[in-house]
């Protein structure tokens, strides 16, 4: 989670709080595991997503066989960035979910 500090600096713009002085993920060796574990296990697609990624792969399908070399590898480096743009919205979510349950958890307690 290298963008830890990142997400926590987003996350209070947006809702004004002072979460990037009070939880620090750095020590959260479990938090990290739990994210690469539903990253990677967990999710598990619907329905409606498997039709989306079938329409994306009969589109894409196309697509490529039209590209010339230079167009492949400007396709390929598009989709690179695609997924690597998906990795920072799940992590941010995960962890605004985090910050969210932690935040509300102190609320709560207040007396």
């Amino acid at each position: 989670m290298e963008n830890a500090k990142d997400i926590l600096r987003h996350f209070d713009s947006i809702f004004d709080t002072d979460t990037l002085k009070n939880i620090d993920f750095s020590n959260m060796k479990l938090l990290k595991t739990l994210f690469s574990y539903f990253e990677e296990e967990l999710y598990t697609p619907g329905l409606e997503y498997e039709k989306l990624r079938t329409k994306q792969l009969r589109i894409s399908d196309k697509m490529e066989s039209t590209f010339t070399e230079e167009q492949q590898k400007l396709f390929e480096q598009y989709w690179e960035i695609t997924n690597q743009m998906s990795y920072e919205e799940e992590q941010q979510l995960f962890l605004f979910g985090y910050i969210i349950a932690t935040k509300l958890n102190v609320e709560s307690n207040v007396k």
